[in-house]
């Protein structure tokens, strides 16, 4: 995506407006007026009207004091916001894209800069106003409402303070609870809690400052949960979200493994998976004439820790049937159906594990990365083979450690998603032998619809193993690794549930099974 904007091309230390700076005020005000009715923006005529491109893309300002740089900043950063909503289109909500505030595409002085930036450093960090949290517009229907005009040098603090006021008359922002001697805010005020005042008293005292109704001094406050779906005036939706009440529907389809929750949000995920196998290759020779099949069941569970949404916790369960047939066609995965514990089949919880997501850099919200370590539960997993006893193989018999990292990125309608893992399966026994996985995988996805995913994907898994004590080891000896390719597909049939179905082919390998995976996973946000 090119987001060429620049601003602040030279400080020159003469005074007065130059004719370039005359016509940026001027045309945006025609752009606002013309595109922002009504708290929305058309962001459709938006992305048709040639100067939204013209404002974008020739900016310049040059003798500059605190009230043209304020006015300018706050008119840019609401004109980038609308530029990048109409390249994305379509797009269900800004904070769907995880570089919308982060990514660093704007050209500022001479520097890449992100909304983030922008809002964080070049303004609050300056000017320590409360009020520029009113003309700052992130897109959301929860933002305070977006003017209809442009913020002028001349009248940038009448301005702020008529946002404000507005702002506060209604209940989109706040609201009081006389009876729990509580006033509901918007996260806005948790998330700058310190640009608003010390505590709960100094806060209430200065949103009062632009109340015809006073708002009660020794009430506490709470947060409502923040409304992420377009301001479009496009779609009609309500504003208000009282506390308790979830965001708008969630964007499942951008919903990725690298996704983190916030605090107090969960996410259940079951995810059931086919793998059959009919073929595979061992020093150099296929060997065929036989069915291996594993039906998986595994259940996710994930819990938000964190209200800026860095940190997640979970649990894995594994439940797991698998068989071993003669029969080498298809027919032959019903072995694997046979849930029974012998030597041709197993059935059984086969793994519980502990996950953590972390997203490690606090302005890099594409780039997380999650580790998770998972212990057998089930006796044998490896099999069993005696004359007294025979167990098929269920699962590892071995503490494994895994750790993926993830790197998002939207393109309008398309989403790549990569992913790069180190998993680490460590023997527990004198004849086993350790393995390091390292998986690489790519999913690229588009969105036809906003309730439609369809993708593909590709991985390539190479295997290393560590023989310690070769007259023991009874395990493989040779490294090995696989290809495997797959097509995708999403659907949101309900508000905060996901269905998707997955087929992938594993098509070459050395030293591994070759065979076909079918996938059906649902996920819910409760």
């Amino acid at each position: 995506m090119k987001l060429l904007f620049i601003l602040l091309v030279s400080l020159l230390t003469f005074k007065g407006h130059t004719q370039s700076e005359i016509d940026f005020f001027s045309k945006a005000h025609s752009f606002f007026e013309k595109h922002c009715q009504n708290n929305t923006v058309d962001y459709q005529a938006a992305k048709k009207d040639p100067l939204l491109n013209e404002l974008i893309s020739h900016i310049s300002i040059h003798k500059i004091t605190e009230h043209e740089e304020k006015a300018f900043l706050v008119n840019a950063y609401n004109l980038i916001v609308i530029y990048k909503i109409t390249l994305n289109e379509p797009i269900q909500s800004t904070n769907s894209d995880t570089g919308f505030f982060s990514d660093a595409t704007t050209m500022i002085n001479g520097k890449n800069t992100s909304l983030n930036d922008l809002e964080n450093k070049m303004l609050r960090k300056k000017y320590k106003d409360a009020r520029l949290h009113f003309g700052l517009v992130c897109g959301a229907l929860s933002c305070p409402p977006i003017a209809n005009f442009a913020y002028t040098p001349e009248k940038i603090d009448e301005q702020l303070t008529q946002r404000t006021r507005q702002a506060l008359s209604g209940e989109s922002f706040l609201y009081e609870r006389p009876a729990e001697k509580t006033i509901y805010m918007s996260k806005i005020v948790d998330w700058y809690r310190n640009d608003f005042g010390k505590n709960d008293q100094e806060i209430i005292e200065y949103l009062n400052q632009f109340r015809a109704t006073p708002l009660n001094e020794s009430f506490k406050i709470r947060h409502f949960t923040y409304n992420w779906a377009l301001n479009s005036a496009n779609r009609v939706v309500p504003s208000i979200q009282l506390i308790g009440h979830d965001e708008a529907s969630p964007n499942l389809q951008y919903f990725t493994a690298g996704s983190l929750l916030a605090r107090g949000k969960m996410d259940f995920t079951l995810f059931n998976s086919l793998y059959t196998e009919s073929k595979n290759n061992w020093l150099g020779q296929d060997y065929t004439g036989y069915r291996t099949s594993f039906f998986t069941h595994l259940l996710q569970i994930t819990l938000g820790t964190t209200k800026n949404k860095r940190v997640n916790l979970g649990i894995d369960l594994s439940f797991r049937s698998s068989g071993r047939s003669s029969n080498s066609t298809f027919s032959g995965v019903s072995q694997a159906l046979a849930y029974k514990n012998n030597d041709s089949s197993r059935v059984g919880l086969t793994s519980a594990g502990f996950r953590v997501k972390v997203q490690p850099f606090k302005n890099v919200n594409n780039f997380t990365f999650q580790s998770t370590l998972s212990i057998p539960t089930i006796e044998h997993p490896e099999g069993l083979y005696t004359p007294e006893r025979s167990l098929f193989w269920a699962d590892w018999n071995r503490i494994t450690f895994w750790n993926q990292f993830f790197y998002t990125k939207n393109f309008g309608k398309f989403q790549l998603f990569t992913e790069l893992d180190l998993l680490f399966r460590f023997k527990s026994n004198k004849e086993q032998i350790g393995m390091l996985d390292l998986p690489a995988s790519a999913f690229l996805s588009y969105f036809p619809t906003p309730k439609i995913t369809v993708y593909a994907m590709t991985q390539h898994v190479h295997r290393y193993t560590n023989d310690i004590d070769p007259g023991n080891s009874n395990d493989w000896l040779v490294p090995s690794n696989y290809t495997a390719s797959g097509l995708g597909f999403k659907y949101q049939i309900m508000k905060k549930m996901n269905l998707e179905l997955l087929y992938t082919n594993f098509w070459r390998g050395r030293n591994s099974g070759l065979g076909n995976t079918f996938n059906l996973g649902i996920k819910f946000l409760p």
